[in-house]
């Protein structure tokens, strides 16, 4: 079995265990990383043709070297291993109050990183997918570091209609990256709040040599493998509860100030 095949498999476990949908994308229909913004935009527009009380709400998705999938809610890279199958991807996702938010990002030391990431069902995401994959037709004259990430990037600074919609998460929720070589501890020489710990959802691999992805994957595929109890807490033993219950409400109280802000200033 490939590496990839090992990595998706832990993503099926998981999507079976909450009933998720998943969509797997094995065949190329774009050049290299663009195929993520192509898949996502079929997948979207497939979804929206559908009745209203039949549709998915959001796509949680993921992407890497030719794999693809998405389930309910969010994107994946290929790259990305599920520790923790007991946690619910609806736990990361805006209570009903925030049905501005239509898609949820995580920062590190690059800025903003795409590798796992939720994305509402609706025409603000159809039409954030089609600027990305559009940036290096449209804006030639940019340069793009990381191809899809950066010209997700840019389309999110240079417009606003966009970026008003976005939050930003904690790394860890969805996206941790990887703490010592064997899994065991965590990387003192790398931030511990980008690290994955006990309890996380999932480990992602960012900028893995293809050389290198095997051998560095496979320690935690095999922590995946044994499930452990002590990696597979229950949800309500995690720290995500609190942490998104507090972000959300937070989150609400930075939104009011500002409108007191910008009143106050209408005067």
């Amino acid at each position: 079995m490939s590496i990839y095949d090992r990595t998706v498999s832990t993503h099926r476990t998981h999507n079976q265990r909450f009933g998720y949908p998943f969509f797997l994308l094995e065949t190329t229909v774009l050049e290299g990383v663009w195929n993520k913004y192509a898949i996502l935009l079929s997948v979207l527009l497939q979804e929206l043709q559908k009745p209203l009380n039949k549709r998915l709400e959001w796509l949680f998705t993921s992407l890497h070297r030719g794999m693809l999938m998405t389930s309910l809610h969010s994107w994946f890279d290929a790259d990305t291993v599920i520790l923790n199958p007991n946690i619910p991807l609806e736990i990361f996702l805006p209570p009903s109050r925030h049905d501005d938010v239509h898609l949820l990002l995580t920062k590190d030391w690059n800025g903003m990183n795409n590798g796992v990431f939720p994305l509402r069902v609706n025409s603000w995401s159809v039409e954030l997918l089609s600027a990305a994959l559009a940036y290096p037709v449209t804006r030639p004259d940019v340069a793009l570091f990381w191809p899809d990430q950066s010209a997700l990037d840019r389309v999110l600074h240079e417009n606003q209609y966009f970026a008003a919609s976005v939050a930003y998460c904690p790394l860890r929720w969805f996206n941790a990256y990887m703490a010592s070589a064997d899994g065991k501890s965590l990387n003192p020489d790398s931030p511990e709040q980008l690290q994955v710990h006990r309890g996380d959802l999932l480990v992602h691999f960012p900028g893995t040599p293809r050389s290198a992805l095997e051998s560095t994957l496979q320690p935690y595929l095999v922590l995946a493998n044994e499930h452990l109890g002590e990696w597979e807490l229950r949800l309500e033993d995690t720290q995500y509860l609190k942490e998104t219950r507090d972000f959300w409400a937070s989150r609400i109280s930075d939104v009011a100030t500002q409108a007191d802000v910008k009143t106050e200033n209408e005067y």
